[in-house]
Formats: structure tokens, C-alpha cells, sequence
């Protein structure tokens, strides 16, 4: 009976150790290392998190660095290249002119006096040179025949008192073959090369709109044409404008004109002025 109660009591001790076991100390331990896991997972997924953002947050400076830095560089030498096109002009126009004409009357350089099969043509007529075209879809080119020049800086004057369009032709044979640059009272310019009077043949070289043209009737505009070699630089009220590449022709007369696009133009020269280069 004694050996029998001793071995109950042991049977019920042992299975309330088991019972304890299972029921309190191993979901403990589970709970434990479960959470001690998450814990570390977490902490790895911070850690992970602000590892990402710091490199996120060092490219998008690298890359703003690098920007800035490019926009600096490209800054630097658009800066250098204005520069360099604004010393052509006045490294041009800085000795003395080979023609210095007022273009108040006529002179030695025998500009143009005449009357347009279209209407209109040349003439000194209130202190300036006058060329006029009441053609609708014509031109009058007023030449300067006693003149001829290979590499120079041709300027002069212009003001439109009414009508359309006017410029300044260069390197001309006196007839048919000629470079013709032409601004309009709305602020458009263009180079030509013209190889016939009919036009058919004039091919653009240069052709856009620029706020430096002071714009309207009556209004004096500079034009500036820049001539060495086969370059061409084109210049308005002393600002670059366009540069272009052409060697069809390497000399010539100088002129000015007026173009009729859709309405009588005329068109008032002064001061024209030649620097050989």
C-alpha cells in the first residue's frame, strides 16, 4: 500500500510538470524567441529603410550636383561664345571706315539714281537715301557701283516710312548675283543668296524673328553684315544675330533696297559705313 501511494504521488507530480511544461513555460519560450525574432527582423528592416533612404537621398544630390554643374559648364561657355561673336563685331568696326557716307546727297561712291520699271527706285530726298518699290511682290536694289569689297563689315541705317521690308545687299555683280539680307516692320530677318533676277533661284541661308529689331514704321534699325571668307555674321543694332557658311561668292558691289510684299514701301538709308578686314 505505501509503495503504491508513493507511485501515485509521483505520477500526479510528473504530470503537473508536463502540464506546466506545455501550457506555461513552452509557449513562454515560443513567445519569446518569436518575439525576439520580430525584433531583429524589424531592427534588419530600419536599418534596411535608412540604408535605402540615405542612398536614395546621396543620388538625388549626386544627380543634383551633376546638374547644377552642367548648367554651370554650359552657362560658362554660352557666356564665352557670346563674347567671342561680340569681339568679331568690335574687333571689325574698330579702325577706320574705307567708306564713311552720310548718304545725305551723292558723292564719290555714285549710289543710284534712277526710276523702277515697277515704280518707285533711288533717290536723295530729304537728307537721306530713299529706295522705294509700289510693285506689290518686287524689290529696288540702289546700288553703289564705284564700290567693291571681298572682306569687310558693311553698316548702315534703315528705317522704314512705309510698307514692308528693306536691307542691305553685298558681294553683288550689279545685277543678278548677290547676297541680300532684309528685315521686316514685324521683327523677321533673312539672308539670301541670289543668283537671278527673277528670284526663282534665291536660296535662304538665314531666316528667323528676333526682339532686337525695333519694330514698326519709323523706326531706325542698324544693320550690320560681317563678311570674311565664306563667313557671314549678321548683326542688328550692334547685337548678334546669325552666322552662316557660304562661299558662292567672295566679293563684290554694296546696296541697299525696299521691298513691296503686299503694300508701296519705302525705305530711308543713312550713314553707311565700310571697314576692309
Amino acid at each position: 500500500m505505501t509503495i503504491l501511494l508513493i507511485v501515485l504521488a509521483l505520477l500526479i507530480i510528473g504530470g503537473s510538470g508536463l502540464i506546466l511544461y506545455t501550457t506555461v513555460i513552452q509557449p513562454n519560450r515560443i513567445h519569446a524567441q518569436a518575439t525576439s525574432t520580430a525584433g531583429a527582423k524589424v531592427t534588419e528592416t530600419v536599418h534596411t529603410n535608412a540604408t535605402g533612404t540615405a542612398q536614395a537621398a546621396a543620388t538625388v544630390q549626386a544627380v543634383a550636383n551633376v546638374t547644377t554643374t552642367v548648367q554651370a559648364q554650359a552657362t560658362i561657355k554660352a557666356s564665352a561664345t557670346a563674347t567671342a561673336l561680340e569681339a568679331i563685331y568690335t574687333q571689325a568696326i574698330s579702325g577706320a571706315p574705307v567708306l564713311d557716307d552720310a548718304l545725305s546727297h551723292q558723292g564719290l561712291n555714285q549710289w543710284e539714281e534712277d526710276n523702277k520699271a515697277g515704280g518707285g527706285g533711288c533717290a536723295f530726298t530729304a537728307g537721306s537715301y530713299h529706295a522705294s518699290m509700289l510693285q506689290a511682290g518686287f524689290f529696288s536694289p540702289c546700288h553703289a557701283p564705284a564700290t567693291s569689297f571681298s572682306d569687310f563689315a558693311f553698316q548702315v541705317q534703315m528705317n522704314i516710312l512705309k510698307g514692308d521690308r528693306g536691307g542691305i545687299i553685298f558681294r553683288s555683280d550689279g545685277s543678278t548675283k548677290y547676297y541680300l539680307l532684309r528685315i521686316d516692320q514685324s521683327g523677321i530677318y533673312d539672308l539670301f543668296l541670289y543668283v537671278d533676277t527673277t528670284g526663282g533661284n534665291a536660296r535662304s541661308l538665314l531666316s528667323g524673328s528676333t526682339s532686337i529689331i525695333h519694330r514698326g514704321l519709323n523706326q531706325t534699325n542698324t544693320l550690320t553684315v560681317i563678311a570674311r571668307g565664306s563667313n557671314i555674321y549678321v548683326y542688328i543694332n550692334q547685337q548678334y544675330v546669325a552666322n552662316v557658311n557660304d562661299d558662292t561668292y567672295s566679293s563684290g558691289e554694296i546696296a541697299v533696297f525696299a521691298e513691296d510684299y503686299t503694300k508701296p514701301t519705302e525705305v530711308a538709308f543713312s550713314n553707311a559705313q565700310v571697314w576692309k578686314l
